[in-house]
């Protein structure tokens, strides 16, 4: 989960500073074939010169930016601010990238000096001051940019950002998706022990853990009281059978953390499951606040089957057209009449 994570806002931070960089570089480098004069500090070297020295400092930069600020978001910000505000991840995350690019600011200068090494050194340290500056001024700006832009992405759903902006499906549109409905069993029972304000608590750590779908390609479409609804593709569901594999892996990370729920809360959380497949409509509602929404009988249905689970005793129920794909699979368990799995590797 933490690598596709970090591929995904190493892509954001890339494109972000690269293009942005890059229009910097190319603005200096039209304002230079106007006036010569601009910067004639950098006689010694030739226009086209110049231009190939900023691509690939623009490379450079933008390659080891997105790469600290990925590795600092995943594996240092989202470990220890995850029950933070979104007011305080930023400052946080504002800062530590801001020593980032005050690191690698350093080493692109010494970088620098080894590649224009024939120029004197009253004129490298004028380039430092005329350019240096500024650029670092827009690499923090973009920062807190591209990681404010992460996290309306990751508030809408990895990818929703995108399709809202490009207006994907602001026209209804068919589409082919697997759906699961996960539910906590005895969420009433478990509210009225805890109290309110512990049941929250609860449900945060629950939903926390439920990140780990993402390593089974499944998309979190909305979370609703103690309930979650997740999706995939049909292809991307069916293959390696994640519509499956990703609810026993939430089982065995909720079985692996017993101890902490038991210490924390007294209770293990236990979830039950169903699922359905077939055509949804799937498009853009709401003025005031937007968001991509589903609809048809696949979503109804898989409700009411992952409704059926406490009535017939199973964990997770599927229906007919999802069984196939999994039939021939010997990891999986299948008790005939009621269509239930276990996992027993």
């Amino acid at each position: 989960m933490k690598w596709r994570l970090f591929r995904r806002e190493f892509q954001i931070y890339f494109l972000v500073n690269f293009i942005m960089v890059g229009l910097f570089i190319f603005f200096r480098f039209q304002i230079e074939l106007s006036h010569p004069s601009f910067l004639n500090h950098l006689t010694d070297l030739s226009v086209l010169q110049q231009f190939q020295l900023g691509l690939f400092s623009a490379l450079f930069v933008s390659l080891l930016l997105a790469t600290l600020f990925s590795l600092f978001d995943v594996f240092v910000l989202n470990q220890i601010l995850f029950k933070r505000s979104l007011r305080f991840v930023l400052s946080v995350g504002l800062l530590g990238h801001a020593i980032f690019i005050a690191l690698v600011m350093f080493i692109m200068l010494d970088v620098f000096r080894f590649m224009v090494d024939h120029l004197s050194l009253n004129r490298v340290l004028a380039f430092e001051l005329e350019q240096i500056l500024p650029i670092t001024i827009i690499l923090i700006i973009l920062s807190f940019g591209s990681r404010l832009f992460i996290e309306i992405d990751r508030k809408l759903g990895p990818g929703n950002l995108g399709r809202l902006i490009t207006a994907r499906f602001y026209t209804p549109r068919e589409v082919q998706r697997i759906f699961m409905f996960v539910d906590l069993r005895d969420s009433t029972g478990i509210a009225e022990r805890l109290g309110h304000l512990r049941y929250s608590s609860f449900l945060q750590d629950c939903f926390q853990d439920f990140a780990i779908v993402d390593e089974y390609c499944a998309e979190i479409y909305q979370y609703v009281g103690d309930e979650a609804v997740i999706s995939w593709s049909l292809e991307k569901g069916t293959k390696s059978h994640n519509f499956l594999a990703a609810f026993f892996a939430y089982k065995r990370l909720l079985k692996s953390r017993s101890e902490y729920y038991l210490k924390k809360y007294g209770i293990v959380p236990y979830f039950k499951a169903g699922l359905n497949s077939g055509p949804v409509v799937v498009t853009e509602v709401g003025a005031i606040k937007r968001e991509l929404s589903f609809h048809g009988d696949t979503l109804n249905t898989a409700s009411r089957i992952q409704g059926k689970c406490n009535e017939l005793g199973a964990q997770v129920l599927i229906p007919e057209n999802l069984y196939i794909h999994v039939k021939d699979n010997p990891a999986y368990v299948l008790k005939e009449k009621i269509r239930k799995f276990d996992y027993i590797k």
